[in-house]
């Protein structure tokens, strides 16, 4: 027995799941809110965590009416991000080798193997070692820009004002996007947020869908850049990226990187700020030792987790805490519920930059961890540098936030405040 099963069966002494009382359709109505999970019932303005706090105390691993596994502790979600038994793969496209397959098949959070190992040393190239640093300039610049010049005063709506155009003005320049264009990254990423949710069923079928359009996109401007050999400042790996994959597999994960790498840095932002409006307390402590500002980024990515879900496949029929899971069963780690585990993070629903806590699993953990973590934590850090220097308050609004209906992606549609 590996680490993974020693650890799933420790878990399991104790929990309901080992007793047979997992809350399931038989017991319970069929508008139970635990359906509140599920993508196409989820609501923004609902208590969401509330829900993961039952699920995690009642139903650590959870099989839904709907047949999809639910998992909520933070040491199991865990374990299953870096156990090999699961596949990041969707069962359907493991023995797919077909050139038509979807946009989406090809990027790299649903890659493994030789594909995931190319695509992935060459996407990273310009977050390893000191890399990172040379992006600094262009957040710096975007932030200065939208943030400490911008005439901004009184109410405003900051992810209309910049905590969406900072992210999308920073991917934009490091990938070589034109201005003009931006407005179409804009409306492809928020359709891809959708097929994500409430469309993945459909995510990896036959039907066009706004994944192919931008993967189209950047297929051509990628084409363009190798011929004038114009690098974007992350692109430098590129022309070693097409020769191991080819144009259109490189196509497709540039646009993966263009959505990934600015939509969870949105989301980061604006939940910061909501957090901070909220905890006046946090913002004074952040006013007398701005040296807080990194920690006030990790304690957000662990409160309000940009991404919420993460999904998994056994290639084999697997057990976790006595539950039997079958081959290639959807398994959705709820990150979201995972960061805010009690028995990892105390007081989990407070909201701490002095917390000194086992490290969040936002990024997810293992082979498939976010290649662009360091660079969204720069752009949430800068940002709020930023403001501390600008504004001395910043407060809620009565109102004056809505909360995307995405079970998937944690974020605002609007976070009005009052900076002053």
């Amino acid at each position: 027995m590996d680490r993974f099963e020693t650890l799933l069966g420790r878990m399991g002494t104790n929990s309901a799941a080992m007793h047979g009382r997992y809350p399931t359709q038989e017991g319970r109505s069929a508008d139970h809110h635990w359906r509140g999970v599920r993508a196409g019932c989820f609501s923004g303005s609902a208590d969401i965590y509330s829900i993961h706090d039952e699920m995690r105390d009642q139903a650590p691993v959870w099989r839904s009416p709907w047949g999809d596994v639910f998992v909520t502790k933070y040491d199991l979600v865990s374990a299953c991000l870096v156990n090999r038994q699961l596949s990041h793969m969707p069962p359907g496209d493991r023995s797919d080798a077909s050139s038509q397959r979807p946009a989406i098949n090809e990027w790299l959070m649903y890659q493994e193997g030789h594909a995931h190992t190319a695509i992935r040393q060459a996407l990273q190239q310009p977050f390893v070692g000191k890399g990172t640093a040379a992006l600094e300039p262009v957040v710096a610049e975007a932030v200065d820009l939208l943030v400490s010049k911008a005439d901004l005063s009184g109410v405003v709506d900051v992810v209309a004002a910049f905590t969406r155009a900072v992210p999308e003005q920073v991917i934009g320049r490091s990938l070589g996007v034109p201005v003009e264009d931006m407005a179409r990254l804009r409306a492809w990423s928020a359709s891809i947020r959708t097929i994500l949710d409430s469309g993945f069923d459909d995510a990896f079928g036959p039907a066009p869908n706004a994944a192919e359009e931008m993967s189209a996109y950047f297929t051509d401007l990628l084409r363009g850049q190798l011929a004038r050999g114009e690098m974007p400042p992350l692109l430098v790996g590129l022309p070693a990226l097409v020769g191991q994959v080819g144009l259109s597999t490189a196509g497709r994960n540039v646009a993966f990187l263009a959505f990934a790498g600015h939509e969870t840095t949105v989301h980061l932002i604006g939940n910061m700020l909501f957090h901070l409006a909220h905890a006046p307390a946090q913002w004074a402590s952040l006013r007398a030792d701005r040296r807080l500002a990194a920690s006030a980024v990790a304690e957000t990515l662990r409160m309000e987790s940009p991404v919420q879900k993460i999904c998994r496949w056994p290639v084999k029929a697997i057990e976790l805490t006595g539950q039997p899971i079958n081959e290639d069963q959807l398994i959705v780690l709820l990150v979201g519920a995972a960061n805010r585990d009690p028995d990892q993070f105390a007081s989990p629903r407070t909201f701490d930059i002095n917390r000194h806590a086992r490290q969040n699993l936002a990024f997810g953990r293992g082979a498939h961890v976010c290649i662009g973590r360091a660079l969204a934590e720069m752009e949430g850090r800068l940002l709020l540098e930023a403001i501390l220097r600008r504004w001395k308050k910043i407060e809620p609004t009565a109102d004056g936030e809505k909360w995307m209906d995405n079970s998937s992606i944690r974020g605002l549609e609007r976070l009005c405040l009052l900076l002053s």
